[in-house]
């Protein structure tokens, strides 16, 4: 895909503001070994269905033609994009990541992770990041900086993007109705090791995004 200064595109090919496009594996991370088969082009779409849609995803499938002429449905979800924030602070001189704690009706159990939430139609992620903290944790952030987009799930269409907020100053959380959240800050390793341990991924990979770019 191809994208400009308005942003990378969704797999729809809508552009995301403030967020590069994707690149291909290419070269870089393969090396000298040749390309697998079946990925030197995009495979022919013949139709895309929809089988089931919802205020906030549509599920269903794309007919696509295999390299070898064979044809077979690749199911799908898709949701819009989500951003989440890995939020910075320092507390008597150790640096501090700020977590949500919040039960999750669908896995039935409390996780621990970052604050983050859905991308508006057309919404900067940087603006997105500023609302979701303020809303879930009450943190107002002076400096928000986009590090990069991941796809979290095979099934799973939308991207995920990563920010770091910085600069933070503490207020009244705007939860909606629906959220009932409770706010923690743990040190760095402590809140990797948090996060881990109550299970939730979509909070962990964040953080690793956030330290391989030299944040954490």
């Amino acid at each position: 895909m191809s994208g400009g200064e308005d942003g990378g595109e969704d797999p729809a090919g809508e552009p995301v503001p403030g967020v590069p496009a994707p690149a291909d594996v290419d070269v870089a991370a393969r090396g000298d070994l040749p390309r697998p088969p079946g990925t030197a082009a995009e495979w022919p779409v013949l139709d895309e269905v929809a089988e089931y849609e919802t205020p906030f995803f549509e599920a269903g499938y794309d007919r696509v033609e295999r390299p070898d002429g064979t044809r077979g449905d690749y199911y799908w979800i898709d949701p819009v994009d989500g951003v989440t924030v890995v939020a910075l602070t320092e507390v008597d001189g150790t640096e501090e990541v700020v977590l949500v704690e919040e039960y999750r009706p669908r896995q039935r159990r409390t996780f621990l992770t970052v604050p983050g939430g859905a991308v508006d139609a057309g919404e900067d992620v940087r603006a997105a990041a500023r609302r979701e903290l303020r809303e879930e944790s009450g943190y107002e952030a002076d400096s928000v900086e986009y590090v990069r987009s991941y796809y979290p799930d095979g099934w799973v269409r939308h991207r995920r993007h990563v920010t770091v907020a910085t600069d933070l100053s503490a207020g009244p959380q705007k939860l909606d109705e629906t959220e009932f959240i409770a706010v923690r800050r743990l040190p760095v390793e402590a809140a990797f090791e948090a996060v881990l341990d109550s299970g939730a991924g979509w909070g962990l990979g964040p953080l690793l995004v956030a330290r391989e770019a030299g944040y954490l």
